[in-house]
């Protein structure tokens, strides 16, 4: 079995509780994920609202540097994606709230030097580039500069966590394909999640861009009283193939980032997630474009 995932936190919360990535009792680790036949993650730095400029920048710079070191000790088991080295897991370093470049374009080109391959533009609220879900305000000037530089980098840009001025701004100024790695449908009876979920109206904007979007597990993006855990993921699912997202459809869990019903809570349960939607009736086909070939032949163009 295969496994693509668009986003965790895992790298920060190893980094800040003083524990290993390989082996730990969070929601992933690299000895648990190495059970797959092929197991390929995007790892995070979320960087808190509370940092700006250099604060988030030295922030982000230790993350980075403990998740580095962190696969080099277990580099039999992990390795960055693209390089030509056989690993069980591979790794794909993100940034999860652009702020981490500290509010210069001199700093969005070391995230790339450093390995960076994907920012999520915003947290919840404002910053230099754009305004999060929870904020007012839409992209700034600094942010056209800021999407013109990260796609002549090469670096995916990702518009999880925009709130809706900012996400139709950004998407009438960017020239390439751009991703929502932990984002779901706005189909939800749930007044918090409605401001993180994406329309129709949007949704159909990354279908035409042929971008991606991950499905976040996060209980208060995916359940209300009508559907819980794998009965949740597979109502977001249903709404995707029903749209014709089928293709443009991966994970994108926010392991170790938020709440997880119990069902879905932990990488070595993946495989009896994927059973059980099995069992439900759907095919090995589409199960496997979620799982796998959908975000695999997304992310090979890029890196």
């Amino acid at each position: 079995m295969k496994i693509f995932d668009l986003h965790c936190d895992t790298a920060g919360e190893c980094y800040n509780e003083g524990i290993s990535l390989f082996s730990n009792d969070l929601h992933l680790s690299i000895e648990r994920a190495s059970q797959y036949d092929e197991y390929v993650q995007l790892f995070a730095v979320w960087i808190p609202d509370k940092l700006r400029g250099n604060d988030a920048v030295e922030y982000f710079n230790n993350v980075a540097d403990n998740f580095y070191k962190e696969t080099q000790l277990h580099k039999d088991y992990i390795s960055l994606y693209g390089e030509d080295r056989k690993t069980p897991v591979k790794a794909i370093l993100t940034v999860e709230g652009g702020s981490a470049c500290g509010g210069t374009i001199e700093g969005l080109k070391k995230l790339y030097k450093k390995g960076v391959r994907v920012i999520t533009l915003t947290w919840n609220a404002q910053n230099e580039i754009a305004s999060g879900a929870f904020a007012e305000g839409g992209l700034s000037e600094f942010g056209k500069e800021f999407v013109r530089c990260a796609e002549e980098l090469g670096i995916m840009l990702d518009v999880s966590h925009l709130n809706k001025q900012s996400f139709f701004e950004f998407a009438e100024f960017a020239t390439k394909p751009f991703i929502a790695s932990h984002s779901n449908a706005d189909i939800v009876n749930n007044d918090y999640g409605r401001k993180r979920n994406l329309t129709k109206e949007q949704l159909d904007i990354i279908k035409s861009v042929n971008g991606l979007v991950g499905l976040n597990y996060y209980t208060e993006f995916i359940e209300d009283s009508e559907a819980q855990g794998v009965d949740a993921l597979c109502r977001q699912i249903d709404y995707f193939c029903e749209q014709g997202y089928e293709d443009m459809v991966a994970l994108g869990s926010d392991f170790d980032g938020c709440r997880i019903n119990e069902a879905l809570s932990g990488v070595e349960k993946l495989g009896e997630v994927y059973n059980e939607l099995l069992r439900r009736g759907y095919c090995e086909a589409l199960l496997q474009k979620i799982f796998w070939e959908n975000a695999d032949s997304f992310f090979k163009k890029l890196i």
